[in-house]
Protein backbone atom coordinates (compact mmCIF):
# COMPACT_ATOMS: atom_id res chain seq x y z
CA UNK A 1 0.00 0.00 0.00
CA UNK A 2 1.12 3.53 -0.77
CA UNK A 3 1.26 5.64 2.42
CA UNK A 4 0.44 8.76 0.43
CA UNK A 5 -3.08 7.36 -0.09
CA UNK A 6 -3.67 7.07 3.67
CA UNK A 7 -4.95 10.07 5.69
CA UNK A 8 -3.49 8.53 8.83
CA UNK A 9 -0.06 8.41 7.20
CA UNK A 10 -0.27 12.13 6.50
CA UNK A 11 -1.40 12.89 10.05
CA UNK A 12 1.51 10.81 11.35
CA UNK A 13 3.93 12.68 9.10
CA UNK A 14 2.60 16.02 10.33
CA UNK A 15 2.73 14.92 13.96
CA UNK A 16 6.26 13.61 13.49
CA UNK A 17 7.36 16.85 11.84
CA UNK A 18 5.85 19.11 14.48
CA UNK A 19 7.23 17.16 17.43
CA UNK A 20 10.64 17.18 15.72
CA UNK A 21 10.37 20.94 15.30
CA UNK A 22 9.70 21.31 19.02
CA UNK A 23 12.60 19.04 19.95
CA UNK A 24 15.11 20.86 17.73
CA UNK A 25 13.94 24.27 18.95
CA UNK A 26 14.31 23.16 22.57
CA UNK A 27 17.76 21.68 21.96
CA UNK A 28 18.93 24.62 19.88
CA UNK A 29 17.41 27.64 21.58
CA UNK A 30 16.51 26.82 25.20
CA UNK A 31 19.91 27.81 26.65
CA UNK A 32 19.83 31.12 24.77
CA UNK A 33 16.33 31.86 26.04
CA UNK A 34 17.58 31.39 29.57
CA UNK A 35 20.74 33.40 28.91
CA UNK A 36 18.70 36.33 27.58
CA UNK A 37 16.54 36.13 30.71
CA UNK A 38 19.58 36.55 32.94
CA UNK A 39 20.44 32.95 33.74
CA UNK A 40 24.23 32.38 33.87
CA UNK A 41 25.69 30.46 30.94
CA UNK A 42 26.64 27.43 33.03
CA UNK A 43 23.18 27.21 34.56
CA UNK A 44 21.54 27.61 31.16
CA UNK A 45 23.53 24.62 29.94
CA UNK A 46 22.46 22.64 32.98
CA UNK A 47 18.82 23.47 32.21
CA UNK A 48 19.19 21.93 28.77
CA UNK A 49 20.79 18.86 30.32
CA UNK A 50 17.82 18.61 32.69
CA UNK A 51 15.38 18.78 29.79
CA UNK A 52 17.26 16.08 27.90
CA UNK A 53 17.79 13.94 31.01
CA UNK A 54 14.15 13.94 32.04
CA UNK A 55 13.11 12.43 28.73
CA UNK A 56 15.45 9.43 28.99
CA UNK A 57 13.64 7.33 31.61
CA UNK A 58 10.21 8.39 30.34
CA UNK A 59 11.17 7.33 26.82
CA UNK A 60 11.51 3.79 28.12
CA UNK A 61 8.06 3.78 29.71
CA UNK A 62 5.77 5.84 27.48
CA UNK A 63 6.10 3.72 24.31
CA UNK A 64 4.91 0.70 26.29
CA UNK A 65 1.98 2.70 27.60
CA UNK A 66 1.17 3.91 24.08
CA UNK A 67 1.26 0.36 22.72
CA UNK A 68 -1.34 -0.74 25.27
CA UNK A 69 -3.73 2.06 24.30
CA UNK A 70 -6.24 1.58 21.51
CA UNK A 71 -6.06 5.32 20.80
CA UNK A 72 -2.93 7.31 21.61
CA UNK A 73 -4.69 10.69 21.44
CA UNK A 74 -4.93 11.23 25.21
CA UNK A 75 -1.21 10.55 25.68
CA UNK A 76 -0.30 12.84 22.78
CA UNK A 77 -2.51 15.58 24.23
CA UNK A 78 -0.95 15.21 27.68
CA UNK A 79 2.57 15.61 26.29
CA UNK A 80 1.38 18.62 24.33
CA UNK A 81 -0.02 20.20 27.48
CA UNK A 82 3.41 19.92 29.12
CA UNK A 83 4.90 21.70 26.10
CA UNK A 84 2.31 24.47 26.28
CA UNK A 85 2.96 24.90 30.01
CA UNK A 86 6.70 25.05 29.38
CA UNK A 87 6.37 27.70 26.67
CA UNK A 88 3.97 29.71 28.84
CA UNK A 89 6.48 29.56 31.68
CA UNK A 90 9.29 30.77 29.41
CA UNK A 91 7.05 33.67 28.39
CA UNK A 92 6.04 34.72 31.91
CA UNK A 93 8.97 33.83 34.17
CA UNK A 94 11.88 32.26 32.26
CA UNK A 95 14.43 32.79 35.02
CA UNK A 96 12.30 32.23 38.11
CA UNK A 97 10.90 28.89 37.02
CA UNK A 98 13.77 27.68 34.84
CA UNK A 99 13.98 24.25 36.46
CA UNK A 100 10.26 23.64 36.15
CA UNK A 101 10.05 24.75 32.52
CA UNK A 102 13.03 22.56 31.64
CA UNK A 103 11.36 19.53 33.19
CA UNK A 104 8.07 20.27 31.42
CA UNK A 105 9.78 20.62 28.05
CA UNK A 106 11.79 17.46 28.69
CA UNK A 107 8.56 15.56 29.28
CA UNK A 108 7.10 17.09 26.11
CA UNK A 109 10.09 15.81 24.13
CA UNK A 110 8.93 12.26 24.83
CA UNK A 111 6.52 12.76 21.92
CA UNK A 112 9.36 11.40 19.75
CA UNK A 113 9.39 7.80 21.03
CA UNK A 114 5.59 7.90 21.18
CA UNK A 115 5.49 8.94 17.51
CA UNK A 116 7.77 6.04 16.59
CA UNK A 117 5.53 3.66 18.51
CA UNK A 118 2.45 5.00 16.76
CA UNK A 119 4.04 4.30 13.38
CA UNK A 120 4.38 0.67 14.36
CA UNK A 121 0.76 0.52 15.48
CA UNK A 122 -0.80 2.01 12.36
CA UNK A 123 0.03 -0.80 9.92
CA UNK A 124 -1.00 -4.46 9.92
CA UNK A 125 2.16 -5.92 8.39
CA UNK A 126 5.91 -5.47 8.77
CA UNK A 127 6.08 -4.28 5.16
CA UNK A 128 3.38 -1.72 5.88
CA UNK A 129 5.23 -0.51 8.97
CA UNK A 130 8.42 -0.11 6.93
CA UNK A 131 6.66 1.93 4.24
CA UNK A 132 4.81 4.03 6.79
CA UNK A 133 7.97 4.67 8.77
CA UNK A 134 9.88 5.80 5.68
CA UNK A 135 7.03 8.08 4.62
CA UNK A 136 6.24 9.60 8.02
CA UNK A 137 9.85 10.20 9.02
CA UNK A 138 11.13 11.51 5.70
CA UNK A 139 8.13 13.81 5.25
CA UNK A 140 8.19 14.82 8.90
CA UNK A 141 11.86 15.75 8.91
CA UNK A 142 11.37 17.84 5.78
CA UNK A 143 8.53 19.68 7.51
CA UNK A 144 10.60 20.41 10.60
CA UNK A 145 13.58 21.97 8.79
CA UNK A 146 12.28 25.60 8.75
CA UNK A 147 11.20 25.64 12.40
CA UNK A 148 14.45 26.33 14.29
CA UNK A 149 15.58 28.79 11.61
CA UNK A 150 12.28 30.67 11.77
CA UNK A 151 12.49 30.85 15.55
CA UNK A 152 15.92 32.46 15.28
CA UNK A 153 14.74 34.89 12.62
CA UNK A 154 11.74 35.93 14.72
CA UNK A 155 13.97 36.50 17.73
CA UNK A 156 16.32 38.66 15.69
CA UNK A 157 13.49 40.58 14.03
CA UNK A 158 11.58 41.30 17.26
CA UNK A 159 14.46 41.51 19.70
CA UNK A 160 12.86 39.06 22.11
CA UNK A 161 11.40 35.61 22.60
CA UNK A 162 7.67 36.35 22.77
CA UNK A 163 7.07 35.98 19.03
CA UNK A 164 9.05 32.72 18.78
CA UNK A 165 7.25 31.33 21.83
CA UNK A 166 3.89 32.34 20.34
CA UNK A 167 4.85 30.47 17.18
CA UNK A 168 5.83 27.36 19.15
CA UNK A 169 2.56 27.53 21.08
CA UNK A 170 0.59 27.57 17.83
CA UNK A 171 2.65 24.70 16.41
CA UNK A 172 2.11 22.70 19.60
CA UNK A 173 -1.66 23.09 19.28
CA UNK A 174 -1.36 21.81 15.71
CA UNK A 175 0.87 18.98 16.95
CA UNK A 176 -1.77 17.89 19.46
CA UNK A 177 -4.48 17.92 16.79
CA UNK A 178 -2.36 15.95 14.31
CA UNK A 179 -1.33 13.47 16.99
CA UNK A 180 -4.90 12.85 18.11
CA UNK A 181 -5.94 12.19 14.50
CA UNK A 182 -2.89 9.98 13.89
CA UNK A 183 -3.57 8.08 17.09
CA UNK A 184 -6.96 6.79 16.05
CA UNK A 185 -7.43 3.02 15.74
CA UNK A 186 -6.87 2.89 11.97
CA UNK A 187 -4.50 1.09 9.65
CA UNK A 188 -2.49 2.04 6.58
CA UNK A 189 -3.56 -0.97 4.55
CA UNK A 190 -7.28 -0.41 5.16
CA UNK A 191 -7.18 3.28 4.24
CA UNK A 192 -4.96 2.82 1.21
CA UNK A 193 -7.20 0.06 -0.13
CA UNK A 194 -10.27 2.26 0.27
CA UNK A 195 -8.85 4.97 -2.01
CA UNK A 196 -9.12 4.22 -5.73
CA UNK A 197 -5.84 4.32 -7.59
CA UNK A 198 -5.41 7.22 -10.04
CA UNK A 199 -7.00 6.49 -13.42
CA UNK A 200 -9.55 4.04 -12.08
Amino acid sequence: PRPSRSPTAWWLALFFGLQSTSAYVIMGWLPQIFRDAGVPATSAGVMLAVAMGVSVPLSLVLPQAAARMRRQGPLVALLGVFALAGYAGLWVAPEGGAWVWSVFLGIANCAFPVALTMIGLRARTSAGVARLSAFAQSTGYLLCVPGPVLVGMLNEATGGWHAPLALMTALTVAQIAAGVLAGRDRYLEDEAAAVPAPGR
